[in-house]
Order: structure tokens, then C-alpha cells, then sequence
């Protein structure tokens, strides 16, 4: 995965926000996963397709991170995410 890849919340994944989260529940495994703020933002950015550098610009501008921790930190759980079943990539 690089920054210019494109990734995508499942079609499998029904989510909702709770009090500034995310909750999520993979359809096909019965699964709930949850999602701090950081990650209820990037959520709800990849409802369409967007690159991995979009979903850290938005990150960086709402949160007080730096660009490389933002970018560290977003690969780890779009990976965690993509084993989960809960992202595809659609375009690396």
C-alpha cells in the first residue's frame, strides 16, 4: 500500500457513529469493530474511493498529529482493516 492507493469501505461493512466513533459490524462474519475519532474520520472519508494521502490530509488538518505519524499510524490500521475484511484496496 502506498499513499497513492486508492481504498474503499467494504459494500460487506454497515457502520454508524457513536459519540464521535465509529462502530462497525462485518455483515458476512457477524464481527463488530470499533474506531476511535482519527479512525471514524478516515471511516467515513472511505465510503467512497479516496487515496491513502487524502485520508492523512484530512487527518492532519482535524487532529494535531505530524505528517509522518499520521502516515505511519494509517497504514498500520488500513492494513489492520484490509485483513479484517473491512477495506478493499481498489487501485495500488
Amino acid at each position: 500500500m502506498r499513499l497513492d492507493s486508492r481504498v474503499k469501505a467494504s459494500e460487506e461493512v454497515i457502520s454508524t457513529e457513536l459519540d464521535g466513533e465509529a462502530v462497525l459490524m462485518h455483515v458476512s462474519h457477524g464481527t463488530y469493530y470499533g474506531l476511535n475519532a482519527v479512525g471514524a474520520v478516515i471511516w467515513t472519508l472511505m465510503k467512497e474511493p479516496v487515496t491513502v494521502e487524502r485520508l492523512c490530509a484530512a487527518v492532519v488538518e482535524e487532529f494535531e498529529v505530524e505528517r509522518e505519524v499520521c502516515e505511519r499510524d494509517a497504514f498500520a490500521l488500513l492494513q489492520e482493516l484490509k485483513d479484517a475484511g473491512l477495506v478493499e484496496i481498489v487501485c495500488e
